[in-house]
């Protein structure tokens, strides 16, 4: 039996259209790095910042009394969707990271790294077909392709994984659920499985929208451009002293 990542147990927060695509395409309202006025401060901010630094990383918390708490730790900007705050846990069970230096964003699921696009992509689809299928009974379970082959990073591989990702209708009007299956042979027991019921994906669709992002961003942007610029000043006043 194939292991599973199961997300059903996703609280708080939580909670390509044919077979022939091969891949799902990133579009430009899906993308943050570049268009956005705080994260490209913030890129120049961490960037200088890191100028001459070599090994040390800090992080730098958003306002913490809003819903959703960002934050930028060494080169990347985190912003959590679940949990959404630093003082629920320090574990980060699904949210997106920026690289600030390699221009890259990705979401962090379950320790696991998509590239964002897809992701989003996929989520986005499977919204609107819950949505168009709303009535459909499905008598027996039934598969639709969202995406026929994407990379996915595990912590302990060196290189990404290979997957697929379909949308389940079973269960009459109720079953509907995305997921990415790894590829390879059948008979592998070591394969892996990520579900996301149909409670989950509107809410991470909408989690991960650019709207909810940058509107998270915009009210923390300040304290974060605030303590990155008190240690600035701090290695300022350092070299000063030390001439």
């Amino acid at each position: 039996m194939r292991k599973f990542i199961l997300l059903m147990c996703l609280v708080q927060f939580l909670g390509c259209n044919s077979t022939k695509d091969s891949s799902t395409k990133a579009s430009v309202k899906n993308s943050f790095l570049g268009v956005n006025q705080n994260i490209s401060k913030l890129e120049k901010d961490v960037v200088e910042l890191y100028k001459e630094l070599k090994i040390v990383q800090y992080r730098f918390n958003g306002d913490r009394s809003q819903e959703v708490v960002p934050y930028v730790i060494g080169k990347s900007l985190v912003v959590p969707i679940t949990p959404s705050k630093l003082e629920d846990s320090d574990y980060l069970s699904i949210g997106l990271i920026i690289d600030l230096e390699k221009k890259t964003e990705k979401v962090l699921l379950d320790g696991l790294m998509i590239n964002y696009p897809d992701f989003k992509n996929i989520l986005d689809k499977g919204n609107e077909w819950i949505a168009k299928t709303n009535s459909f009974n499905a008598k027996q379970p039934l598969e639709m392709s969202l995406i026929e082959k994407m990379n996915i990073e595990f912590p302990q591989s060196k290189e990404p994984r290979v997957f697929e990702g379909v949308m389940i209708f079973s269960d009459g009007v109720r079953g509907r659920e995305i997921m990415l299956r790894e590829i390879g042979d059948p008979a592998d027991e070591n394969l892996v499985n990520i579900s996301l019921k149909k409670e989950h994906i509107a809410h991470l669709a909408e989690a991960l929208s650019s709207l909810y992002i940058e509107g998270a961003l915009n009210l923390s942007n300040t304290n974060i451009e605030k303590e990155i610029q008190d240690v600035k000043n701090q290695y300022i006043e350092l070299k000063t002293l030390l001439k």
